[in-house]
């Protein structure tokens, strides 16, 4: 059974702000109403996210949040942020069907959250000591969708 579903709307990068720093699992669509793909990937993240009471669905429109886009390297529309206790795990195009959403959203609210931020901690301790190359920002590590 889907549950019904109420994106929320956010306006700006202090409404951003507020929902990551209250730790909540979070998936925002990035979104550009009358655009195909994005038209497309919204209707399917509502379903997708509709289906997942854990998570707070939320979206920015584009070109008006722009400058909330380029926080995480945003260029276009649709693409898709997940953040799960103030740690960006996601930031990127949204270009991927039902099944791989599905399981990225779940896999987000599936993680071990203490180890993602000890091992965190550990990459900052790296850095401290001078061997910061090999350290990336969760919130743009872009790989393979999950299967």
């Amino acid at each position: 059974m889907t549950t019904a579903l109420a994106v929320r709307p956010l306006g700006g990068r202090g409404e951003l702000d507020v929902l990551v720093a209250s730790g909540a699992a979070i998936a925002i669509d990035f979104s550009q109403p009358g655009r195909p793909a994005a038209d497309a990937f919204s209707a399917l993240f509502d379903r997708v996210a509709g289906r997942l009471p854990d998570l707070v669905a939320a979206r920015f429109v584009l070109p008006a949040a722009a400058d909330v886009a380029a926080l995480f390297g945003i260029t276009d529309a649709p693409a898709l942020v997940v953040f799960r206790r103030g740690v960006g795990l996601y930031a990127g195009p949204a270009t991927f069907p039902e099944p791989q959403l599905e399981a990225l959203l779940r896999r987000a609210l599936a993680l071990d959250m203490d180890e993602v931020l000890r091992d965190m901690s550990n990459d900052r301790a790296t850095v401290s000591g001078g061997t910061h190359a090999n350290m990336t920002c969760p919130t743009v590590r872009r790989g393979p969708m999950p299967a």
